[in-house]
């Protein structure tokens, strides 16, 4: 079940590099770096984050529920992170997600909306996407079969007409998603290039099903959830089966790690997130919180520049260099039921 409680933003993570010089006060103190995992603490060669432009990017466009789960995972180097906003309904009913990947290695982004499951591979070079469909029964509470001929366009919309997409195959491979009403869910299993330095990521049809996904721990094949155990919103799989990533054999990989993952707030109108002044640090920069909005200053030889503006919110995370800021940012046009927040993704030059 979802928590309903209030998220605390002072809770402290482990620092890899704090900046130079004498800095702002370290009070309530947020660093980017996830707690280290001696599995994943790999030395690597020091790089330069790509040049970027400010902008913010919301993390789920689509879905609501009464309540949603804010998450997060870094890459291995702290140079990309992965965010998931993930909605329950009543009775913590499945709501599809909102995911957005950004990577300072390119300055991109990538995010889809009504999203089952997502999970970067071993080398965080692609993502694999489980993609939902849900049909409503309507007043009739009956899932007539001409309306799974749009939910096949749809999917096939993502990457293109593909033999194992269509009308049938999504009704044969369908399930229950509530309790309470009528209605239908599917999925497909995508892999997003994301590695790339390109403005639209690369998309290629798996398979069907993608109730959960996960990598094989070789990169080379996806273990796809079939369906759901249960209508709630976090249910196990029943099964996976495994499927090769490209045409091919399978291997006999064990699977991969899924992976740190960060819990953060839950929005909920019940339970408004915390928002109490904070400082969060970055290699060289530092975003601090006043009065429920974000500035950033940067460290130099010469000491710290005047403080510049981010945007409103709460900050959770920063990748390596701080060029992608996660927060929680008022959601314009909520309604009076709905929290009046939402996860966003700064962008920071």
């Amino acid at each position: 079940m979802i928590r309903r409680a209030a998220f605390v933003v002072s809770i402290a993570l482990t620092c890899a590099c704090a900046p130079r010089g004498d800095g702002p006060r370290r009070d309530s103190t947020l660093d980017v770096v996830p707690p280290k995992d001696s599995s994943r603490s790999v030395k690597r060669p020091e790089w330069t984050p790509a040049a970027v432009g400010a902008a913010t990017f919301v993390v789920n466009r689509a879905t609501r529920g009464m309540a949603a789960r804010v998450r997060w995972t870094f890459a291995p180097d702290s140079g990309a992170i992965l965010v998931v906003e993930d909605p329950a309904g009543v009775e913590n009913e499945a709501v599809p997600d909102g995911v957005l990947f950004a990577t300072e290695r390119t300055g991109r982004t990538w995010r889809m909306d009504s999203v089952w499951s997502v999970a970067p591979s071993p080398d965080w070079m692609r993502l694999a996407v489980g993609r939902a469909v849900i049909l409503g029964g309507g007043e009739k509470q009956v899932v007539a079969r001409e309306r799974w001929e749009g939910a096949a366009r749809s999917i096939a919309a993502i990457a293109g007409a593909h033999p194992a997409i269509s009308a049938e195959s999504l009704r044969a491979h369908s399930y229950p998603v509530s309790g309470m009403a009528v209605s239908e869910g599917a999925a497909a299993t995508f892999v997003v290039d994301v590695g790339a330095d390109v403005q639209e990521a690369a998309v290629h049809f798996v398979s069907l099903d993608g109730w959960r996904v996960r990598w094989s721990a070789d990169g080379h094949d996806l273990l796809v959830g079939v369906r759901p155990a249960r209508v709630q919103d976090d249910a196990p799989a029943t099964a996976a089966r495994r499927v090769a990533v490209v045409m091919g054999q399978v291997t006999s990989a064990p699977a991969g790690d899924s992976g740190a993952w960060i819990a953060g707030p839950t929005l909920d109108i019940s339970a408004p997130v915390t928002r109490d002044d904070t400082t969060l640090h970055a290699r060289g920069r530092v975003f601090e919180t006043k009065a429920n909005h974000i500035t950033v200053r940067d460290s130099s030889a010469s000491g710290w520049s005047p403080a510049r503006d981010v945007g409103p919110g709460v900050p959770l995370a920063a990748t390596r260099h701080g060029r992608f800021l996660l927060a929680i940012a008022p959601r314009a046009g909520a309604r009076p039921h709905e929290s009046p927040d939402h996860a966003v993704v700064y962008r920071v030059p």
